[in-house]
């Protein structure tokens, strides 16, 4: 026998939100993988500052310079000599020449004046050392 009644047929209001916690997971796992690859150069512990220089353009040349004094242009592994080739060459002909320097807190003052040196050389007219914000 089948019972027509309001009984066997209540309406559930209640939200489920077990789908939702699992796609929270999941891009919180995405995020905390890609988080690191967002970085752009290589990995250096910048000094600490109270008002750092913040330079995130897209046609930014950054130079690196990590703890163990190698030179890295963007990217890619480069000799001081390369360095200011390259510089040379990738502002032939422009107006404002700047860029940024990027040099482990741990490298020694002398080895980043050389690595400015370069980049004077090669007729670069601005250069941005760049830090950390201090946590105050």
């Amino acid at each position: 026998m089948v019972r027509h009644g309001s009984a066997s047929t209540k309406v559930c209001a209640e939200i489920n939100v077990t789908p939702m916690a699992d796609i929270m997971l999941v891009l919180l796992i995405i995020f905390m993988l890609t988080a690191p690859l967002l970085q752009s150069g290589v990995t250096v512990n910048l000094p600490k500052a109270r008002n750092p220089l913040d330079a995130h353009a897209e046609d930014e040349v950054t130079v690196s310079l990590t703890r163990e004094g190698r030179i890295y242009l963007a990217r890619t592994l480069v000799s001081e000599d390369e360095l200011r080739r390259i510089l040379t060459e990738r502002f032939a002909g422009e107006i404002n020449r700047t860029v940024f320097v990027r040099a482990d807190s741990s490298v020694s003052y002398g080895r980043v004046v050389q690595v400015v040196n370069e980049c004077r050389k090669s007729g670069v007219e601005h250069i941005g050392l760049m830090a950390e914000k201090e946590q105050q």
